[in-house]
């Protein structure tokens, strides 16, 4: 059977827009821009086209990099020298916790 014979649409209603994420107090917030870049210590760092308008967590972790993650999902590492996001694995160094 061809799979359009078989289709069922979600029960489930596709929000609109997601609901604000639910940050640490010691993460810094930043708002993902039209061009995908969030603003960090006075430069632009590209972070991803499909979160534009989105918010973002930036988080120093144990070992003193910078953490950028979207809800719970890791996206990657800040890197220090060339101000560039390294992509993150799915076993990146988590947030510190206070």
């Amino acid at each position: 059977r061809p799979p359009a014979s078989v289709y069922q649409p979600s029960p489930r209603a596709m929000p609109r827009r997601l609901p604000e994420p639910d940050y640490p107090a010691e993460a810094a917030v930043r708002q993902v821009r039209s061009n995908g870049e969030i603003k960090w210590r006075g430069e632009l760092i590209h972070i991803c086209s499909a979160l534009v308008g989105e918010a973002v967590a930036v988080e120093e972790t144990e070992d003193g990099t910078w953490q950028v993650r979207f809800f719970n999902v890791p996206i990657g590492i800040i890197d220090q020298k060339t101000r560039k996001l390294r992509r993150s694995a799915s076993a990146a160094p988590q947030p510190t916790k206070s």
